[in-house]
Parts: structure tokens; sequence; C-alpha cells
């Protein structure tokens, strides 16, 4: 990331009491994981993302830091070493180490030394920046101690719940990133960094920010098992590593078309497989980055057994392994059939009766298999998919306080619906058609939520770019209004549809921008402007103007809306 700070704070002086005697005579943040110490882990992040020095405190074993850096560098950045006598507590720590930032340190970037995550910390400084406030907290929604309060516009209001508010509750990642002059004004006292947060919400409020973290792995190293419970992890066959020509022989087949990769992402490749008498299917192979990517075979069959629904069926699974062979179910998806003049409205028809299926029984088949899903639609889930937006197709910018509310509003009225079983990612890449039918993949989202945001995925779809889509966008929701057996009435079910499908093409443009300026994947920038363009019209049908404006001024051209 250009302009990442350039100085990192490890903190690395506790003592590691509740893992000793692990921690008899080497600190915590130095304890071995897959063969080395764990901080390396962090400290390759940092510098990856742009840190050339850190700065790291001792107090406990500091000879050990000294043998595990020898040099004072790590690769081509400065390690630098502030020993603590008598042990100053983090926010002691962060002071005690102010004094070493120059002219070139506007933000820091602190991390306590015993936790390991994959946080895209570039995007927290990125939102950082943007945001302007002296502090960001990395946050994350599950963890033992979820008491950081934070509310839907990202502003911090209470750690520890010291202060008595109610806004949602979060789990402090252990990670923040701090002006100059925060880490300068933060009193040489022995004392808790909390502290000075919770002293400058008061003082300043909106001041310190808080910054979600989605990301898969997260763990803080506290307990003797929990460390050596990563530690197994770690240094087990890593899932997914398998070569591909040795998963097929596995299972009796062999790579099929040269072993070209047919679709990837999200930590998974499919490929082609062959037995000798001609038999196909679908190899899967999945890593650990996505932790749902170990749910696709069980969802596939419940879907398929337990309600009749089109899944691939599941041939075979090994998820120690990351494999999953699949039955072919060929190479048309709705998308490219919709590439032709007619479009395919049969096949759009059966997905949408497929959806439907979910939505009317996957809550009762899915507690009866006992089969889990991912985290259902509520709260955080909805801020998250509108912060996804903000900070990758606005670049980490807060829009004003209208289009924010505005916002909110949406994940209100999609709460206020029942909560049914949906697919989370019904575009028409995911459905493959088969003799005119539609079946269903990358079952792995599958969440409870509100049935309005499937339907809606599919229709405004920034992926259908035709010139008739306007018209076909109205022949599916008349479809799905039928299918979904709604009691109400059509324009209420208009109103909630297109609510839907603004909340979705928030989460959609974050994707495009995200994957495109983040990941490296430039191809997905292209749909962002039709995404806008979507976004602008299902907004406008809703009564949003205000995420409408900002959509039409964000894709550059005005988009006609028609009903």
């Amino acid at each position: 990331m250009p302009d990442f700070p350039r100085t990192a704070f490890i903190l690395g002086a506790g003592l590691g009491t509740r893992l000793r005697p692990l921690t008899a005579n080497c600190p915590k943040p130095l304890l071995p994981i897959g063969g080395r110490p764990m901080v390396l882990q962090t400290m390759e992040k940092l510098r990856a993302a742009g840190t050339r020095r850190f700065l790291i405190n001792t107090h406990h074993c500091p000879e050990a830091w000294t043998a595990a850096f020898p040099e004072g560098r790590f690769g081509d950045a400065e390690a630098k070493f502030v020993h603590e006598p008598v042990l100053l507590e983090t926010g002691g720590g962060l002071a005690n180490i102010a004094g070493l930032l120059g002219e070139e340190d506007h933000d820091l970037v602190v991390w306590n030394g015993d936790i390991l995550s994959d946080c895209d910390i570039a995007a927290a400084v990125a939102h950082h920046r943007a945001n302007g406030g002296e502090a960001t907290l990395v946050v994350r929604e599950e963890g033992p101690n979820r008491n950081v309060r934070v509310t839907d516009e990202g502003v911090v209001t209470d750690l520890r719940d010291r202060l008595g508010r109610s806004d949602p509750a979060y789990q402090y990642a252990g990670i923040c990133v701090v002006t100059k002059a925060f880490a300068q004004g933060v009193p040489a006292t022995i004392e808790s960094l909390v502290e000075h947060f919770l002293r400058r919400t008061q003082a300043q409020p909106g001041s310190i920010q808080g910054f979600l973290d989605v990301s898969a792995t997260w763990h803080d190293l506290g307990t003797a098992e929990e460390y050596q419970a990563v530690k197994a992890a770690a240094e087990r066959p890593v899932r997914g590593a398998i070569a591909p020509a040795d998963a097929a022989r596995a299972y009796g087949y062999e790579l099929a078309a040269g072993g070209e990769v047919l679709k990837g992402g999200s930590g998974r490749r499919f490929l082609r497989v062959r037995r000798p008498g001609g038999e196909t299917a679908v190899l899967c192979l999945y890593d650990d980055s996505r932790p749902e990517n170990l749910l696709y075979g069980d969802i596939a069959r419940v879907l398929r057994d337990g309600i009749g629904v089109q899944a691939p069926a599941v041939l075979a699974a090994d998820k120690d392994a990351g494999v999953l062979v699949l039955e072919d179910l060929g190479d048309t998806d709705l998308w490219s059939l919709a590439q032709g003049a007619e479009f395919p409205w049969a096949a759009t028809a059966s997905a949408l009766e497929q959806a439907a299926a979910i939505h009317r029984h996957g809550g009762e088949a899915f507690a009866a298999a006992g089969t889990p899903l991912m985290e259902s639609f509520g709260p955080n889930l909805y801020q998250w998919e509108r912060q996804y937006f903000q900070d990758n197709v606005l670049a980490g910018g807060k829009p004003d306080r209208a289009v924010l509310e505005e916002m909110a509003s949406l994940a209100k009225e999609l709460m206020a619906q029942p909560v049914v079983t949906i697919h989370r990612d019904f575009q028409s890449q995911n459905i493959m058609v088969r003799d005119g039918s539609a079946w269903l993949i990358d079952l792995q989202g599958l969440r409870h939520g509100s049935m309005f945001y499937d339907y809606a995925s599919l229709a405004f779809d920034p992926y259908l770019r035709r010139a008739d889509m306007d018209l076909w966008r109205i022949e599916i929701e008349d479809h799905a209004r039928e299918v979904s057996g709604w009691k109400g009435s059509g324009d209420e079910f208009s109103h909630l549809f297109h609510v839907a499908a603004t909340q979705r093409l928030l989460q959609a443009c974050g994707a495009y921008g995200f994957l495109g300026h983040k990941k490296g994947r430039p191809e997905y920038l292209a749909h962002l402007p039709q995404g806008l363009r979507n976004l602008t019209i299902a907004a406008s049908l809703c009564g949003r103007r205000r995420i409408a404006r900002l959509a039409e001024e964000l894709a550059g051209a005005p988009t006609k809306v028609s009903r």
C-alpha cells in the first residue's frame, strides 16, 4: 500500500503467565508455530504492506529478542527493541516509544505480539485515514470479550462496557492504527491503553473509530490450550495443498482438458476430471482462507436430499484434505445464456422456483440435519455490507449523514421480514442450466435472512447487462412474488424487493472494488459501473434518493430509471 505507516509498534513485553511453563524462558510472541516464532507472521504481514521499522517493547527475557534478531533487522526493515525494566502495560508502553517517532511517522500501527490475524491491515489504515479519527480499533463480530461498543457509523463509544453504552458489541482484535499525535498524548504512566481510549471517547466523541475485521483467522493466544491447538493446526498437512492430479487419482479419475481450472476464487479451484470410461465429474479443491468452504458438501446434500433442490450430487468428500468430487453439471450457466438474443426466461423462472424451495423448507431441513450455516443476517452483517461499500468504492470515505441514515434504514426494513434460509449469492454465474432447468452452485454461503435478498440479487445482477433488462426485472419480480406465496400487496412486495436490491448492490459493488483494487483482479472493476447504475435504479425505486444520487455520481453518468 502506498504511504503505509513506516513504523509498527509490536507489544512484546508481557509476562505470558497463563502460558507457563512454556514462557518460563521465552517471551510469548517468540513461542514457535510451524517451527518459527509466532510474531514473524505479524511482522511479515506488516512488512509486505509497507512497514520498514518495528519498535518492540521487551521486559521478560529480553535476551531472547536480541537472539531472534541478532542484527536488529527483519529483512529490509529495522527491528528496534525498547526495554522496560518495569512493565509499563500497553498504554505506558506506547507512551514510552512515542518519542522515537519521526517526521515521517504520521500514523502508527500497534499490534499485540500474541495476536495472530489475517486482518486486511491496509484496508484498516485506509479506513483510519479516510475517517479522520485519532485511533481506529480493529474489531470483530465474534470473540470471548465482546465489550467494545461501536455505532452503525463506526464510532467507538465504550470499551469494557465501562460507560454503559448500548451500541452493538464487538471484540477488540488487539490491533489498532493511531496518529502520532495520539501516541504522543498517551500519559507516561503504568496503565492499559484502553484507559486512554476511554478518555478520548468522552473528551472528543468520534475520535476513536472502529474497523470491522471479517477475515477468517484471529487468535488471541492467551492460554496454553489455545496455543497448542493453533500450533497443531498450523503444523498439520495444509488443507487444499494436494496436487490436483493426485486428488483426482485418489478417486479413480484423471484430469480432463489438460487440468484447466474451470472456475476459482475464495480459496477454491474447480477442475473437470474424467474416468477411463468417459464419465466426468468436477473436482473442487479448497483451502482454509474461507471457513464456509468446509460447508459446501454438507449443504449440497441437505438441499438435494432434504429439500429436493437441484444442486450437484456430492460423489466424494475429504474435509481434511480440502477435496470435493461433485456431479458435473456442464458448462452452461444462466449468464452465458443471457448473452444470446433471447433472454433465458424458462431457466430464470426455474432458478426462482429453486430459491423459493430453499426459503420455504430450508430452516426445517438444515435443523433436522444438524448442518451449520454461516452467520445469519442481522445488524452486524448488514452494517458490514455497508462498510464494505464505503471502504472499497468510496476508498474509505464516509458519506454524509443523510446517506448513512438511508443505508441503515435498509437493514431495519429487511430485519422486520420473516427469516428464512437464503442462498445469499444468487446471481447468474452461480446458476447452471441443464436441459433447460436451473441447478444451483456456490452453496457454501447459505444463511438465514430475508427472501427478498435472493430475488433481488438475481434481478439486479450486474453481470446481466442487456438492453431489455429493465423489462426482465419486472418479470423476475412478478414471478418471485408468485412463487414466494406472498400474501401482502404487490406494492409492498415491490418496495421490499428494491430495498433488498439496494442492500445487495452495496455489497456487490464493494466486492468489485475490493477484488479489483486490493486483490489484483482488475477484471472485476469492469462490473462496477453497471453495479452502480443498478444501485441508482434500485435505490430510486424504494425511495432512497440520496443513495441513488451518490451511486449516479459514482457511475459517472445519469442512469434512466424505468418501471
